[in-house]
């Protein structure tokens, strides 16, 4: 298990687990966040755990992620070599944005959650690197076996929690 994976533990309580798998589904790779939710929802996942997809972040997600005890987002990203899979903890950012966009930043989600709700908690984000971010619904090779090696990583990670 990787080592982001394994720290987790010590980040859950008996409580709501959050899994967000966002990005555009018909934009080639950035449908990945989609693609591993889905796998997640055929895994046997105790029933604390809540999958939602969209394409983006936006704040009126602030509402359940602070409602949980953990969230775990999953996402396309840029940069690397196609279908490595990392994992980051987001830190808090100390103030939300001072508007309120269609479009939000992982950290400015959590900020968000605490300005209103009075809840920041621990959040995991899961990518997974793309090669091909053309119109599209399907994913490129590379990244296409990275989904089922995540949801099981992920899937396994819960279980442990």
């Amino acid at each position: 298990m990787p080592a982001a994976a394994s720290s987790m533990r010590s980040f859950v309580a008996d409580a709501p687990i959050l899994v967000i798998g966002f990005g555009n589904p018909l934009r080639g790779d950035d449908g990945v966040g989609w693609r591993v939710a889905q796998a997640l929802e055929a895994l046997a996942l105790p029933e604390q755990v809540t999958i939602i997809t969209c394409q983006q972040l936006t704040p009126e997600l602030a509402e359940p992620v602070s409602q949980a005890s953990l969230v775990i987002l999953i996402d396309a990203a840029r940069g690397g070599i196609p279908g490595t899979i990392d994992c980051q903890l987001v830190p808090l950012e100390t103030q939300p944005p001072p508007t309120l966009g269609h479009h939000v930043e992982p950290g400015a989600l959590l900020a968000y959650a605490q300005a209103l709700y009075g809840s920041a908690p621990p959040l995991w984000l899961w990518t997974i690197m793309g090669e091909a971010f053309e119109s599209g619904d399907s994913l490129s090779p590379p990244v296409e076996a990275a989904v089922p090696a995540l949801a099981h990583v992920l899937c396994d990670s819960i279980h442990e929690l």
